[in-house]
């Protein structure tokens, strides 16, 4: 996978994106360039009756990326930067896995989302089903003393595309999924 993954930490800022080809055309005239276009990610969020998963800052997710053929195991949290990544042979052999060990999905749903890189960053657009659409601005880093001169970076980027502090997301998707289906 990309250099642009490598990395224990991650800096994200998520932003509501109301014209998504609006964005996708100035990212375009920034030089940025496109990972994956037009992906499908299908996650499953995993939780074992044993565990504290259920807290909105740690979460176990298995991800197929369709026509990418990336699947990955994903681990974030506890701290809210803290996001680590290993690809996976088979995701649905895994989900088979986990469950067989106990552990449960609380959480399967499909994005559709295209990846570019600029300069350091990458930037994804993301559409979900019942909760719209989503640009994501992100850099990964070892380096945790990194995380707010990053931030402050990715504000200052998210702000050159249009994006102010009332298009801000505060909430991931697992916690936005999860309260749309109590609702």
């Amino acid at each position: 996978m990309s250099e642009h993954f490598q990395g224990k930490f991650e800096a994200e800022l998520k932003y509501h994106l109301q014209d998504p080809q609006k964005l996708i055309n100035e990212l375009k005239k920034a030089g940025a360039t496109l990972f994956t276009p037009e992906n499908k990610e299908t996650d499953w969020y995993m939780e074992h009756n044993n565990t504290e998963f259920s807290a909105p800052t740690i979460s176990l997710c298995i991800r197929k990326m369709q026509p990418a053929g990336i699947n990955l195991l994903i681990v974030k949290g506890p701290d809210l930067s803290q996001c680590e990544a290993v690809r996976i042979e088979n995701a649905e052999k895994t989900v088979s896995m986990f469950t067989t060990l106990g552990y449960h999905c609380i959480l399967n749903y499909t994005k559709s989302r295209e990846i570019y890189f600029l300069d350091e960053f990458h930037i994804t657009i993301d559409k979900l089903d019942n909760l719209g659409s989503f640009a994501e601005f992100a850099i990964m880093t070892d380096d945790p003393n990194k995380l707010p001169l990053y931030a402050d970076q990715l504000k200052q980027l998210a702000t050159k595309f249009g994006f102010t502090e009332k298009n801000l997301e505060k909430n991931n998707y697992k916690t936005l999924m999860l309260n749309k289906l109590k609702s």
